[in-house]
């Protein structure tokens, strides 16, 4: 039997975990490539929350969660293909062989003597890829986008004019029948304005005053100044507890 590192208590929180979306704009996408990741690359390390998160369910019921750790993803229009996920699944497994040398259990059936390796490190690696390159089905909402973060950089000419072109560009995707993915949660998705503000070569003052205006036409709950430095690691951590805090499961009318 495989010796797993995580319990099913803890596997279960970590694996199936609210989903944020996150469509940049190029020169957005082009600041992040400055640090050769993308926008939701960046995240990733501050994906997890170190403050208590409130979240309400559909009877407005308040829960306190801990821990919580969500996952963000650029939007893809188009489904996982199957051929490609088990090729990604096959890799996995071959990259997470035992090592040689390691002592095997022998099992006796008949005339033969098998040798069967004591844990198979593979598994947890091959359990984990197979849940992330899940596509999203119509019948549950494992894989459903939650929220979509809008992403502009202050160096752009009209970076409020901006977000409105991303925010019609993920109204299209979610509300056109030509795409069938991804899936969303709710009808009318959460939407939060980051503006990324790169503080080695940037006007501070500019950003600043952009954020101001962003608060104004947006409100302030939903926007964000998120200030990176290109030469050097950034911090997320505020931007995605503030999202996550954001969200709440209440009657899709109340939103």
């Amino acid at each position: 039997m495989a010796q797993c590192v995580q319990s099913v208590q803890e596997l279960i929180p970590d694996s199936f975990v609210p989903c944020v979306a996150a469509l940049c704009s190029d020169e957005a996408e082009r600041l992040t490539r400055l640090n050769h990741l993308s926008f939701a690359e960046l995240l990733k390390p501050f994906s997890r929350l170190t403050s208590e998160v409130h979240m309400r369910d559909p009877n407005n019921q308040l829960h306190i969660i801990k821990n919580l750790k969500i996952a963000v993803s650029n939007i893809i229009t188009q489904p996982p293909q199957p051929g490609a996920i088990r090729k990604l699944l096959n890799d996995v497994v071959s990259g997470s062989q035992p090592a040689e040398g390691l002592v095997a259990n022998v099992i006796t059936a008949g005339d033969y003597d098998l040798n069967i390796s004591a844990t198979t490190p593979w598994f947890e690696s091959y359990r984990e890829t197979f849940l992330q390159s899940m596509p999203a089905s119509d019948h549950e909402f494992l894989n459903h986008y939650l929220a979509c973060m809008l992403v502009a950089s202050s160096s752009e000419a009209e970076p409020v004019e901006q977000f409105s072109k991303l925010s019609q560009e993920q109204h299209r995707i979610q509300h056109n029948s030509d795409y069938s993915y991804p899936k969303w949660f709710i009808p009318n998705t959460l939407k939060y304005y980051v503006l990324l503000h790169d503080v080695s070569a940037g006007d501070e003052q500019r950003a600043e005053s952009i954020y101001e205006e962003m608060k104004q036409k947006y409100g302030t709950q939903g926007c964000y100044l998120l200030k990176i430095n290109s030469r050097y690691h950034c911090r997320m951590s505020y931007v995605l507890t503030s999202i996550i805090i954001n969200i709440n499961f209440v009657e899709s009318g109340q939103f």
